[in-house]
């Protein structure tokens, strides 16, 4: 009697859970009931030891989204998988998963990555299916904590992340858009530990539709380790940035980038140039068209820049890779520069809030004209000289200036003057074909002319609206002729397209009134804001000017009988 009744109560205990969170969630096929995740923190005599475990628990409300029963775990080289196990419950049955999947993940637009994961499927999953995961996972390196995002793809009922530390470690969080959460944090100081813990309920799924990175929206607790006291004396791990910079700058210190073949390369490249800058911009042109961008993340050797004369001979590398090249060829032209760590748009964090890896992904170089900063990524093929690359605007940058010396300097915005579109057109009408005729001479400089070029070297030679869709010119009835590309090579400022069109559908002829629309551009006609109501900022990839003028030519016989107002 007594197992009868047992599983009479597992039976209705899972139905009223469907029952109850349908009602709760009727739009939703799968919730979160529970994500429990904790990280352990030891450290003897100096050296750490880092677990992260993590229990989660699913409820399917339909078999709508059965695609949730296929599941992966992350991990990559500073961290290994433990004791994985993935359960289904169904009523008084559990299922196990037998097999468990490593492979590499695929991300785009990067060639190579040491991401991994074990990848899964819950079995005999159907609607009240509860699933349950649960893994250790064993951190290599005290600098690469895991942050904890709240959100996720599925509702989350009940939330809990801790981290229990032993007191002579310091560790430090910082939190973000958790304010408008039910999150809470609780301390714990015990005689040899110190636990933090946050529990968070009821938070809603991810919402995916941001122009800019989720990371500037969802919520998310960053900890990472400051300190730690060992014979007392206090041994700093990320306490603030120059921390992170000792470590990163240790990771190379060892390395000797020195060549004199890559010397005599530069010398000659720079050979006869007089000026500092044309030395540079030299250089830097070089780069930019020599070496091919190819991007590699593995371990380590992700933050760590290879030879500089063996990417020279391989003819690409990612982007330390062309940091580092193009700051050794500096250093032999005499030019004083800086390997500089920065993080893209897509990360939103500052050195000063979280002084650790998360806050950057990329590298450049810098150097110093006339007591400015001039940022040189190489990576960004077809960018003038003198122009950040625009994915870095506004982001700190991280510059080595020594071995012991840095300095962090917030990359500027370019001034929209510079990322300019003018074009001018000259229009006739046929008023036989009711064809809008026009000769048109374009002009594109700074990210203007960048994102053109990058459009233009994978273009078509048969696609005939290409400047339709990369000008944001004309109508689907214009045909586009007599196209002349001028200043195509990087180094000039300014890139010049002039053609010929014919344009269907802009003149109306109603007896012997004639009526046209001598508008061809539609630059913002995609950009009005569809759904005011949505709390999310609107992505802007950068400020910019657009400059058309328009002369048309009035056909012999005809006057002008009416204008439009002048409308802003």
């Amino acid at each position: 009697m007594k197992k009868t009744l047992f599983f009479i109560l597992i039976f209705v205990n899972i139905n009223f859970y469907s029952q109850n969170y349908s009602e709760l969630y009727p739009n939703e096929d799968v919730i979160t009931l529970k994500l429990y995740r904790h990280i352990k923190i030891s450290n003897k005599k100096g050296n750490f030891k880092i677990t992260e475990h993590v229990k989660k628990k699913n409820l399917f409300l339909t078999t709508n989204q059965l695609s949730h029963a296929k599941q992966s775990v992350s991990y990559n080289t500073f961290s290994t998988i433990k004791n994985i196990q993935a359960t289904t419950l169904n009523n008084n049955t559990s299922t196990f998963v037998s097999s468990f999947t490593d492979k590499d993940v695929l991300i785009n637009g990067i060639f190579f990555n040491d991401q991994k994961e074990k990848s899964f499927i819950f079995p005999n999953v159907k609607k009240g299916s509860i699933t349950h995961l649960d893994y250790t996972k064993n951190i290599n390196d005290p600098h690469f904590l895991p942050a904890f995002t709240i959100t996720q793809n599925t509702p989350l009922v009940k939330g809990e992340f801790s981290v229990s530390v032993p007191n002579n470690v310091e560790i430090a969080y910082k939190t973000f858009n958790i304010d408008t959460t039910n999150t809470a944090l609780k301390v714990v100081k015990q005689d040899k530990e110190t636990i933090y813990k946050w529990t968070t309920n009821s938070i809603p799924k991810i919402n995916r539709h941001y122009d800019l990175s989720p990371f500037y929206y969802i919520p998310q607790i960053i900890v990472y380790i400051k300190s730690y006291t060992y014979k007392d004396k206090k041994i700093n791990i990320l306490s603030e940035p120059k921390d992170l910079y000792k470590w990163y700058t240790s990771l190379i210190a060892t390395k000797d980038f020195s060549n004199a073949g890559l010397k005599a390369i530069t010398l000659d490249i720079i050979d006869g140039l007089q000026t500092e800058q044309e030395k540079i911009e030299k250089i830097y042109y070089y780069v930019q068209n020599n070496i091919n961008y190819v991007a590699f993340e593995d371990g380590l050797n992700g933050f760590i820049p290879r030879d500089a004369f063996q990417v020279y001979l391989k003819k690409y590398g990612d982007c330390k890779d062309m940091a580092n090249i193009l700051n050794e060829m500096l250093k032999y032209a005499n030019i004083k520069s800086g390997l500089t760590w920065i993080g893209t748009r897509r990360k939103p964090y500052s050195y000063y809030d979280v002084p650790t890896p998360i806050a950057d992904n990329h590298m450049i170089t810098t150097v110093y004209t006339n007591g400015k900063p001039i940022f040189l990524d190489a990576t960004a093929k077809y960018l003038t000289y003198g122009l950040p690359s625009p994915f870095i605007q506004g982001k700190e940058a991280l510059i080595s200036k020594g071995a012991n010396d840095f300095e962090i300097i917030k990359v500027p915005e370019v001034n929209p003057n510079k990322n300019k579109t003018e074009i001018i057109s000259n229009l006739t009408i046929d008023t036989n074909s009711l064809t809008l005729k026009g000769t048109h001479k374009s002009t594109l400089s700074g990210y203007e002319k960048l994102e053109f070029l990058h459009e233009l070297e994978n273009k078509d030679k048969n696609d005939l609206s290409f400047l339709y869709y990369q000008l944001k010119y004309g109508t689907k009835k214009t045909s586009f002729e007599n196209i002349k590309y001028e200043n195509l090579n990087i180094e000039k400022p300014y890139l010049n397209i002039n053609f010929t069109t014919n344009t269907k559908g802009h003149i109306k002829k109603i007896e012997n009134v004639i009526y046209i629309k001598p508008n061809l551009d539609f630059n913002l006609k995609k950009e009005f804001v569809k759904n005011e109501s949505k709390n999310y900022d609107k992505k802007i990839n950068h400020k910019f000017l657009k400059e058309y003028v328009t002369t048309l030519v009035i056909p012999n016989g005809y006057f002008i009988e009416s204008l439009p107002k002048n409308k802003t």
